[in-house]
């Protein structure tokens, strides 16, 4: 029995999908890409994955591909493959490896329909999954972190179709939030994809001069009356499904209520625009 008491830490990329594209996740790992949008056909589809440990010390990894969906929470939720779900298609090696300190470790995958593909969407979650080390597996009161990445694989068929529908966009400057909700009727999935401003009241210079500012580079210096600002939770919302997508918004410190929150993105091809006083 292993004495070792362990923490797994889930990073489900796009997938809590909540901007965690980080260049170096929590669990001391680089992995690229944060996932993939692929076109599918009737050729088969070869891609890899590249991870690199920056730990200092070796990380044991296997490597598993489930059938997913996002429940009402919109979290990733495992279920059962069926004849049209990607990973009943991929090939992936290795399924299992070692990675030494400051190495790097290509994982390959394939996609090989072995039915005609439905148009729409097909998808899968490829999960990374750190190993306890042989070291640990007979020491007391060790504490290990481990991680375990979700990447999110895309394959659309055509004829894709794309409609979806803003149903509400509404702030909560009490619990400092967005909430959108999202009705998708196409076949493949929808995010709904663009930024926030914060300012103070009597401020807000227009929508344009809001993606002026957003395009610039990070350094440069706040137009005056800008609070906070930062991009929209741009979690997926799948084929048929109708969910409520939540921004966290920097508005705890402003409880007085002396300011606006403007919102500016894109749901597929639709452009949204709000302003809340």
């Amino acid at each position: 029995m292993k004495k070792a008491a362990v923490i797994i830490l889930f990073l489900l990329c796009s997938l809590t999908f909540t901007n965690l594209y980080a260049d170096t996740p929590p669990g001391h790992i680089a992995i690229s890409p944060p996932f993939f949008e692929l076109s599918l056909g009737s050729k088969p589809i070869n891609e890899s994955i590249r991870m690199v440990n920056l730990k200092k010390e070796p990380i044991k990894v296997k490597v598993e591909v489930y059938n997913w969906t996002m429940d009402e929470k919109n979290e990733v939720k495992v279920i059962p493959g069926t004849s049209q779900s990607l990973e009943q298609w991929m090939l992936i090696n290795p399924l299992s490896f070692t990675v030494e300190p400051a190495g790097t470790q290509i994982i390959r995958f394939s996609i090989r329909p072995r039915t005609k593909p439905d148009p729409g969407e097909h998808h899968a979650m490829i999960f990374l999954t750190e190993q306890l080390p042989d070291s640990l597996e007979t020491k007391k009161n060790a504490i290990k972190v481990l991680f375990r990445y979700g990447m999110a694989v895309y394959a659309d068929t055509d004829p894709v179709k794309k409609s979806s529908t803003l149903a509400s966009l509404t702030c909560d400057k009490g619990a400092s939030m967005l909430k959108a909700e999202i009705s998708n009727t196409g076949n493949i999935r929808t995010r709904l994809k663009g930024n926030y401003t914060i300012w103070k009241a009597g401020t807000f210079p227009g929508f344009k001069a809001m993606t002026d500012y957003i395009n610039k580079p990070k350094t440069e210096k706040k137009p005056d009356g800008l609070l906070d600002s930062g991009a929209l939770n741009s979690a997926p919302v799948l084929a048929g499904q109708r969910r409520t997508v939540i921004t966290p918004i920097g508005t705890r410190d402003n409880k007085a209520g002396n300011f606006v929150v403007a919102v500016k993105g894109m749901l597929d091809d639709k452009p949204v625009e709000k302003l809340f006083p």
